[in-house]
């Protein structure tokens, strides 16, 4: 069980074990009502198709979720090429549960893949949309819009436009707090083009706001700008060092609980720990090199934390 922070004396605390989360008006106004908590199964960058073994992986996800008693089950992107060819990932994690929600990553471009095979792979409509499960409701956002002033090659990572003026739309009509999802991230190592954009934007709504989630980093890593927590979902199956050796398996797949109670206002992240594979990213030196990430976030585990009101 991980050690509570406190909102009252460490605000703006991190911690390796956690953070602390101002839980928003919306959640607290219905403090004495008696609510049923929130349980998401996530799983972030799967890559099947790329991952060696992410067949086996998911399979060890989807047996866990069983005995979880999940409200749904969440993808975050990477998941799995949408061809027919890798149909069978969509087709096992949408029949495992009643509730899914699909979040799109950068890798589901790849082959010259499009959203449309997204939409007909997983069985959704768009790649943005609003999701309400009990008395949250979940915003999914798509990272992959093209037209940005400084993008420099390579995937796109922006949130253009029309998907501002959506974003605007929901978090000014809410009444139920949000729990915001993207596969790129919206603060942090590897942000979006346009992060500040959007950080100044949930700022101004932050009070509705739970927290933002993200994979794509495949790190393990907690934040908060301007009173926004944002956290860092790590991959599923490897982190990427690049050159020869490329991925850096992880021994054990890594998949969590978000359990969001706002009866006792407290978002929990499920820990899970494992070791490398094969050799670790220190072992071949790869903190070395210039801009590295901290090494504290490139880690074969998911965090435990319980984040407080």
């Amino acid at each position: 069980m991980p050690t509570p922070i406190t909102r009252r004396n460490a605000i703006k605390t991190l911690s390796a074990l956690g953070g602390t989360l101002t839980l928003s008006g919306l959640a607290r106004t219905a403090h004495g009502a008696t609510r049923k908590p929130l349980r998401l199964g996530m799983i972030a960058d799967l890559h099947g198709g790329l991952a060696v073994d992410a067949d086996k992986r998911l399979d060890t996800f989807l047996t866990a979720m069983k005995e979880r008693s999940c409200d749904a089950l969440v993808q975050m992107g990477d998941f799995a090429f949408p061809n027919a060819k890798h149909q069978h990932f969509p087709d096992k994690f949408n029949a495992a549960h009643e509730e899914t929600i699909h979040v799109i990553g950068n890798h589901e471009f790849d082959f010259g893949l499009k959203r449309q095979d997204c939409y007909r792979a997983w069985g959704i409509q768009n790649s943005f949309y609003r999701r309400d499960l009990g008395d949250v409701r979940i915003l999914v956002l798509d990272g992959n819009d093209k037209g940005s002033p400084t993008h420099k090659g390579g995937y796109p990572t922006y949130i253009g436009s029309e998907q501002v003026t959506w974003l605007k739309s929901e978090l000014e009509q809410a009444t139920k707090p949000l729990l915001i999802l993207s596969h790129q991230p919206l603060a942090g190592r590897s942000a979006i083009n346009n992060a500040m954009e959007i950080q100044q934007l949930f700022a101004k709504y932050g009070s509705k706001i739970l927290l933002c989630l993200n994979g794509h980093s495949h790190v393990d890593s907690f934040q908060q700008v301007n009173g926004v927590p944002y956290l860092h979902i790590n991959s599923a199956s490897y982190y990427w060092v690049g050159g020869e050796t490329r991925m850096l398996y992880y021994r054990d797949p890594l998949f969590t609980v978000l359990t969001i109670d706002l009866n006792a206002g407290t978002a929990e992240i499920a820990g899970v720990q494992s070791e490398w594979k094969d050799r670790s990213p220190k072992s071949l030196g790869y903190f070395n090199r210039e801009n590295p990430p901290a090494e504290s976030i490139v880690t074969p585990q998911i965090r435990a934390r319980r984040i407080l009101v």
